[in-house]
């Protein structure tokens, strides 16, 4: 999977190191603008995803508290918190590369 496509993925799929810099190195460019932006397109699913968590989180907090539904409430909470840990790797995968690749480019000649 290291070299499956980082284009057009959901929210759920994880994303390695490998994939992210080849989709950074399939720009073709050095520019530090048009990286930055391929970057922040990597990001965006799983900056949704990580509010989405909150979200989730929140709503298993408020039904856990109400005794009654709480056996909604814990599946809910535990299951935003495994989808809020997921985006967070992802979201340190991406800038973990990004960072390694703007080590490796060469600086503007000239």
């Amino acid at each position: 999977m290291a070299l499956a496509s980082t284009e057009m993925t959901g929210p759920f799929t994880k994303l390695d190191k490998q994939s992210v810099l080849g989709t950074l190195k399939s720009t073709g460019t050095r520019d530090r603008d048009v990286l930055h932006a391929q970057k922040q397109r990597l990001l965006g699913p799983s900056k949704n995803l990580k509010m989405v968590s909150y979200v989730i989180m929140g709503c298993g907090i408020l039904l856990t508290i109400t005794i009654v539904a709480a056996f909604a409430g814990i599946p809910f909470a535990l299951f935003g918190l495994w989808i809020w840990r997921f985006s967070s790797k992802n979201i340190a995968t991406v800038e973990a590369a990004y960072t390694e690749y703007l080590a490796s480019a060469p600086g503007p000649s000239g």
